[in-house]
């Protein structure tokens, strides 16, 4: 009863990640792509479980293809995904393509099985799932649990030197719980499956689905505590940068947080000196990179964000008075307010609100 219960659940995780995945799709902006996988290669696994657990590919070995290669994908999927969390707009290097390089040569193994005959395929496949101790495959299989280990070691003490723990506890005890629940996870499916446990093997399914759902319910329920992590995050990633000397790519992402996610451009008293403190520079340092790696000076950076978010609210409230937009995005005159705009926009707040744009 609870290994039939506990299929159902994971059939339930797996379109739980297709829903996942699906919803990434639409998404504006780059870095989808990493997410969209991380879901679907999830989603093969959670299949994969449940099938096995069903004995299906005995009779069907095709029924499991993919599921290896999902196994061996999906720790540099989370090392990418983390990545694209954080950077958005900043593309992966290629080089961290050769983390994939495990799992391209286990795809080409799939492949290569698939098409031998079916007498084979059930012999091999039959065979390993009825009494893994006593197959070849117990080798791969031991090697694909320690390449997961490997990665979820390497995540964990990446997110872990992320997050101070007395700053952001509850972003600690966040990633803690994770870690335990994806290390319980691998324990009970393979202690399950070797030991010939079902009702072992699908628990490890189960809290598989269910760190799934709580990631799910989380991003959804608290938004703003995943916010915070990843400020949290970026922030102590630009201290520990600084201590290494000025990068201009660090420092642009920060200068962008700072901005879009806490707003400091709709602050009328903003100045040079007030956020070169934040970032940890001095004046002089920020407004040589400004001019020197951006092409910008300190004002004509901040009325960037102020304008486009003047724009946003005259075209989403026609009703909204210039006035008010004008102090509400961090001006404080409105002729400083209408200089900037035409030269940003090219047109004036009020031609731009009557139908400029």
């Amino acid at each position: 009863m609870f290994v039939a219960i506990g299929i159902e659940i994971t059939l339930f995780g797996c379109g739980l990640c297709v829903l996942q995945a699906l919803e990434r799709i639409p998404e504006p902006g780059k870095g989808n792509a990493p997410g969209i996988l991380f879901y679907l290669f999830n989603a093969v696994i959670m299949l994969g479980i449940a099938l096995i657990a069903r004995g299906v590919p005995q009779e069907y070995p095709a029924a499991i293809f993919l599921f290896f290669t999902s196994l061996l994908t999906i720790g540099p999927l989370n090392f990418f995904y983390y990545h694209t969390l954080l950077y958005r707009d900043r593309p992966l290097p290629y080089r961290a393509l050769l983390h994939l390089t495990p799992a391209m040569a286990c795809f080409a193994l799939e492949v290569l099985l698939q098409s031998r005959p079916a007498a084979f395929k059930k012999e091999l496949v039959g065979g390993f799932l009825s009494d893994p101790m006593s197959s070849i495959l117990v080798i791969p299989l031991v090697a694909v649990v320690a390449h997961i280990l490997a990665y979820v070691g390497a995540i964990i003490k990446v997110a872990l030197s992320d997050i101070s723990i007395s700053e952001s506890p509850r972003g600690f005890r966040f990633i803690l719980y994770i870690a335990v629940s994806i290390i319980l996870v691998i324990a009970l499916l393979l202690g399950g499956f070797l030991g010939k446990e079902p009702a072992v093997f699908i628990a490890g399914g189960i809290i598989n689905v269910w760190v799934h759902i709580s990631l799910y319910i989380g991003i959804r329920a608290y938004p703003q505590f995943f916010c915070e992590l990843k400020r949290e995050i970026k922030k102590k990633r630009y201290e520990k940068s600084m201590l290494r000397g000025l990068d201009t790519d660090i420092i642009r992402d920060r200068l962008n947080d700072l901005m879009v996610e806490e707003g400091l451009y709709r602050d009328s008293d903003i100045s040079l000196a007030a956020v070169a403190e934040r970032l940890a520079m001095t004046p002089h340092q920020l407004s040589q990179m400004l001019n020197e790696r951006m092409s910008t000076g300190f004002w004509d950076f901040v009325n960037h964000y102020r304008v486009e978010e003047a724009k946003r609210l005259l075209r989403d409230t026609p009703d909204a008075n210039i006035i008010s937009v004008c102090f509400q995005v961090g001006f404080n005159s409105k002729s400083s307010f209408n200089s900037a705009f035409k030269k940003m926009a090219g047109m004036t707040p009020r031609e731009f609100k009557q139908g400029g744009e």
